[in-house]
């Protein structure tokens, strides 16, 4: 290995990644950043994924293009509340600085579900086939969003000595912690992460648990694909396999995760984990 001190390094598979900026590009002065970045192509990902199972399945890909806007407005209008509300207790005038940063997701899912369910009423629909249509594009979508975390140096694990582990300069971690007197410890919520040390440059080594539930995500869109290849027409079943799986994955990768948000001493992301994978059952023992 060379003696570079690259900003993220995948120490145990030999992986240096020299440069990983936050910015992508700028535009008249205006600083487009990687994670707005993942976040769209999720977006358009999963939209054009939508559309072409809607006309797979003889759909009439128009209803699904009326949802687009609204269903989008919806998710990330809740995910910016979620954060506001829970992480960083902001006020009103917060809601507009969405360039400061700031998306939970189950603020997302839970008012992207909002807006699924009154847009089957509004066109009576079976809110079931919508779902069924919509969760492989929402599976790759979160694949591809979770990429956001990655340029962010964010949402990370604890420390971590594994074939997976990632090292992350010190100065550029965005979470706030703090060094112990005297020792050679990072202190993130309460989790110690021991600092390394390589040409002069402090680094610390984590779990990359956006790569993990990216990684996960592939997985269930490509069983989700395979499930429809083969003809899985059964009202519910493609929707009770993704929360099922979604939930699975989310459950066991939060709890490598410091940085829970917790509700009387318990992980709200994990307690929504396992409404899903209970959702998830009931679907697939009614249908």
């Amino acid at each position: 290995m060379t003696n570079t001190t690259p900003d993220i390094w995948f120490y145990n598979l030999g992986i240096k990644l020299e440069s990983v900026r936050k910015v992508a590009f700028s535009v008249f002065g205006f600083d487009v950043y990687c994670y707005g970045l993942c976040i769209a192509l999720a977006m358009l990902a999963g939209y054009f994924v939508t559309l072409d199972q809607a006309k797979r399945t003889g759909q009439n890909k128009e209803l699904y293009s009326d949802f687009v806007l609204p269903g989008i407005l919806f998710a990330v209008c809740g995910a910016r509340l979620g954060y506001l509300i829970f992480d960083d207790y902001g006020t009103v005038l917060d809601f507009f600085r969405f360039r400061d940063g700031g998306l939970q997701i189950y603020g997302g899912i839970a008012a992207g579900l909002a807006a699924v369910f009154v847009f089957t009423k509004i066109k009576k629909i079976s809110l079931l086939t919508f779902t069924d249509t919509c969760v492989r594009g929402l599976a790759l979508g979160q694949a591809i969003g979770r990429w956001g975390n990655f340029f962010n140096r964010e949402a990370f694990g604890k420390a971590c000595e594994g074939l997976f582990a990632m090292r992350m300069k010190l100065s550029q971690v965005k979470a706030t912690g703090s060094i112990a007197d005297g020792a050679r410890e990072f202190i993130y919520n309460g989790s110690v992460y021991p600092i390394i040390s390589f040409n002069s440059t402090d680094y610390i080594q984590v779990h990359p648990t956006f790569l993990y539930e990216s990684l996960w995500n592939i997985g269930l869109f490509i069983i989700l694909t395979v499930m429809l290849g083969r003809g899985c027409n059964s009202k519910g079943r493609l929707t009770a396999v993704y929360s099922v799986g979604y939930g699975l994955g989310r459950f066991w990768i939060e709890a490598l995760r410091t940085d829970q948000l917790k509700l009387f001493g318990l992980p709200i992301s994990m307690a929504v984990s396992v409404v899903l994978i209970i959702m998830g059952i009931i679907i697939l023992r009614k249908n």
